[in-house]
């Protein structure tokens, strides 16, 4: 049989398609409509989200203009902290510019605290809280007085104690080191959500004198968006990089209270399917989705606030919206398509007849587990020259590479079990102290999350215990490092003792060690610790008495539970027990 150029085949049938070039653009002018009204779909989300955007940013901008001018006047004048109570006129009249504004504050380094509220949502309504007025650190609210600031006191509201150092406006200022945001969170008895920004206030030796923080209620923006006048079957939101929703068009709640939590609404658990389907990607797009066979056009903005805080504009309109603009036009090019597919498909069934096979049976050869399917092809296997040669170039190769197999199995072996042994190794020397052989830092890092994800998914409760050996850096300058080594080992040995059952055993770094207990009451913790600290001590280096100092924290009874805030409460308590004579335990 004479062989046929491949050429020959393939420039037939287009010759033939250049015929049809015509109706073809035709088809095209179709896709071009397409693209036109996709573009109109996209112009009419960008502006919308314009007015998001410019609405979200004019209403934040009190939120951090207010707070930098309170630190460039406590910083400058730091003098004024020392009375708190004129600062009541200064912060009412901040807070009467901005309706929005539900608290101006400011809390000194020795806990003092003065705050104007404005109820969230009854606006206008202004008072005045403090905690030093009467007795330290004891919350009260004051009515506003223009001459003294603080009016007679509400005895209708509560009074309860109140140390503004411990919150997490303070905390977070002083974390940061810079201005800080809050988490957003319901306000406590209003259906609305709040947020705020906090900054440390410093004298000219960097001590911190105060924090001075604003919070609004976020309502409004909730009601924007339920006030746009959108398309029908449109959505919009706006929400945290996380998912957590802020505001939205549609009517759900924004947030759950129960007896023992709060929940904020996210878009992955709404109750509206089109916004679970959007949580699946957040990042910055325009994109389509489909939901229920109901095409939507998806964009997702971000909107970047001061302080590398950043929120997300969501908007998704149906594709009937914008696709509406054809239908007039594809009525008279469902013929012209209709041709053009049937001639296509005429000439691509003549080319696969002829083609098509000898294509097959290569196709089916080398797709085949076992080489021997393309070693036993038959030959000729066409007509067609290049595919003949195809046929015998693929037989060559699998000849060779049949050889070549044989004998690279074993090495493939050998060399995979010579990499398991190396990373199994390598991994145990990354996670491992070398002197204690303890975890070290990284492995500490792994288990701990390890234990906060069991805590937060199977309400596995756990204790968390920093401990440090008492002037250690004395025995190093008195003994020397190789005795304090020794005392590192020693305490070691005794915390990683299975007689104290730890579940968690680390070396912190330098002489901090840390314990976690799980699923452990704390009474028991406490006394195994306390035979931990008896142990430590008598297993003395050289004559050497070794004390420790423990600080113990329970993940809940911390309102967030995190790797940081586990380990900053856990520092409180070690500090406390520094503090108290060292060698005991805080708890």
């Amino acid at each position: 049989m004479k062989a046929v150029p491949l050429r020959w085949l393939i420039v037939t049938p287009f010759v033939v398609l250049a015929l049809l070039a015509g109706a073809a653009m035709y088809f095209f002018s179709t896709i071009t409509m397409s693209n036109i009204a996709t573009t109109v779909g996209t112009q009419y989300i960008k502006e919308v989200e314009g007015r998001i955007y410019d609405r979200v940013n004019n209403f934040l901008e009190p939120l951090n203009t207010i707070i930098n001018i309170n630190q460039a006047r406590f910083s400058q004048q730091p003098e004024v902290l020392n009375d708190l109570t004129p600062l009541a006129v200064r912060f009412y009249e901040q807070a009467r510019l901005y309706p929005q504004m539900t608290f101006i504050s400011v809390a000194t380094a020795d806990g003092r605290y003065l705050a104007s509220s404005q109820d969230p949502i009854n606006r206008g309504k202004h008072n005045m809280a403090a905690n030093y007025a009467n007795e330290p650190l004891t919350m009260e609210g004051f009515y506003y007085d223009p001459l003294r600031g603080l009016g007679e006191k509400i005895t209708t509201d509560p009074t309860f104690g109140y140390d503004p150092r411990i919150r997490p406006f303070y905390t977070d200022a002083l974390t940061e080191k810079d201005t800080a945001w809050s988490t957003i969170t319901p306000y406590y008895g209003y259906p609305t959500l709040g947020v705020g920004l906090s900054v440390p206030i410093y004298d000219q030796n960097g001590e911190v004198l105060a924090v001075t923080a604003t919070s609004m209620a976020l309502v409004e923006l909730d009601n924007f968006l339920k006030s746009l006048e959108l398309i029908d079957d449109a959505y919009v939101f706006i929400a945290e990089e996380d998912g957590a929703l802020i505001a939205t068009s549609q009517t759900e709640a924004l947030f759950e209270k129960t007896p023992t939590a709060t929940t904020r609404a996210r878009l992955e658990y709404s109750d509206n399917e089109v916004l679970r389907s959007a949580s699946q990607d957040l990042t910055t797009s325009t994109q389509e989705l489909t939901v229920n066979d109901d095409d939507y056009l998806y964009y997702i903005h971000p909107i970047a606030l001061p302080h590398n805080k950043t929120w997300l504009i969501g908007i998704l309109i149906p594709a009937a919206h914008h696709e509406s603009l054809l239908a007039a036009y594809t009525k008279s090019t469902i013929s012209v398509t209709l041709v053009l597919f049937l001639c296509i498909g005429f000439i691509g069934s003549l080319i696969a007849h002829y083609i098509g096979k000898p294509i097959q049976q290569l196709n089916r050869a080398a797709n085949h587990e076992k080489l021997s399917s393309i070693q036993n092809l038959p030959q000729p296997l066409s007509s067609i020259s290049e595919i003949n040669s195809l046929s015998q170039g693929l037989i060559s190769m699998a000849d060779t590479l049949s050889d070549i197999l044989h004998h690279l199995e074993q090495k493939v072996m050998d060399r995979t079990e010579h990499l398991q042994d190396e990373n199994d190794t390598l991994l145990e020397t990354t996670l491992t102290d070398e002197l204690t052989g303890l975890l070290n830092r990284r492995g500490l890092n792994a288990a701990l999350n390890s234990a906060i994800d069991d805590y937060h998914n199977k309400a596995q409760d756990f204790v968390f215990v920093i401990c440090d050996i008492d002037h250690f850096k004395a025995i190093n300058d008195e003994y020397g490092h190789t005795t304090g080594d020794e005392a590192l080992a020693a305490v070691s040995h005794c915390l990683k003792s299975t007689r104290f059952g730890a579940d968690i055993v680390a070396r912190y770094g330098g002489d901090e060690f840390v314990l976690v207990f799980v699923n452990v009451d704390a009474n028991d913790v406490i006394e195994k610790i306390q035979r931990v600290r008896q142990e430590c001590e008598r297993a003395a280096t050289m004559a050497l008495p070794v004390t420790m100092s423990f600080g113990l924290v329970k993940a809940s009874s911390i309102d967030t539970v995190t790797m940081e805030s586990i380990i900053q409460h856990a520092d409180i308590k070690l500090y406390q027990s520094k503090n108290s004579g060292r060698n005991t335990i805080t708890w």
